[in-house]
């Protein structure tokens, strides 16, 4: 099932704390909630331009290279991030969802073992608490450099047409927001529930990788949105 608009619109007015407009502040100080609403129009086009909306098919059919110590599978420890701006907080958790990299750059990214990421802010001097995760395929090609450490681009359309999310909240109402709702259909008004925590383009977008040993940190690029920090053990 999906959560309507007027769920969510729900669950703003029983905080009565101005959400809404936390969400819409864009302002360049507003940091990760600023990022989130930006790779959320980001997401939505990038699914317009290409994808072919098959559930989990390759859109766009760039063509890539990974560094070899990316090449495999990898199973998430988790993601960690904090928020600031119109709210403070953090986020963390998100255990469990799976990234495949071959050597051609072809990355696909499964988030149907995904655990929940719990997040907590405070916003015009009241708490919120929830948590969400993403469900279905994320598909794409990457590039990189050949070493251990570098910045990961997205060529060609990455196809986020089967991702979606589920956002509920605890407080300081128990609320379901988002119930494997399509992740276009979240951004915007939504991302205001979660502070920013939710990010329209998650693992698969421009990073900073770091892939020592058996573990592989995927970061914001310097001077881009902190939208947390994804880490990844081989599986």
């Amino acid at each position: 099932m999906r959560s309507t608009g007027k769920v969510a619109i729900a669950a703003v007015a029983v905080f009565s704390i101005g959400l809404a407009g936390c969400g819409s502040d864009k302002s360049p100080g507003s940091s990760a909630t600023a990022g989130a609403s930006g790779n959320a129009t980001a997401g939505a086009t990038a699914v317009a331009s290409g994808a072919t909306g098959s559930g989990g098919s390759t859109g766009g059919g760039g063509q890539g290279t990974a560094a070899s110590c990316l090449v495999g599978t990898w199973k998430a420890d988790g993601l960690t991030g904090k928020l600031s701006g119109p709210v403070n907080g953090t986020f963390s958790g998100g255990g469990g969802a799976l990234l495949t990299i071959d050597s051609g750059g072809k990355t696909q990214v499964d988030f149907g073992p995904m655990t929940p990421v719990t997040f907590t802010f405070s916003v015009s001097g009241s708490d919120v608490k929830g948590s969400f995760a993403y469900g279905g395929k994320v598909n794409g090609s990457i590039k990189t450099p050949s070493t251990a450490t570098g910045t990961l681009e997205p060529t060609g359309t990455v196809d986020f047409s089967s991702l979606t999310v589920t956002v509920n909240l605890t407080a300081p109402a128990a609320v379901t927001v988002a119930d494997k709702m399509p992740i276009s259909e979240f951004t915007g008004s939504g991302t205001a529930d979660t502070g920013g925590a939710v990010d329209a383009q998650p693992v698969l977008k421009k990073s900073q990788y770091d892939c020592g040993g058996t573990t592989l940190k995927l970061s914001p690029p310097a001077g881009g949105a902190d939208t947390g920090i994804w880490t990844f053990r081989k599986a």
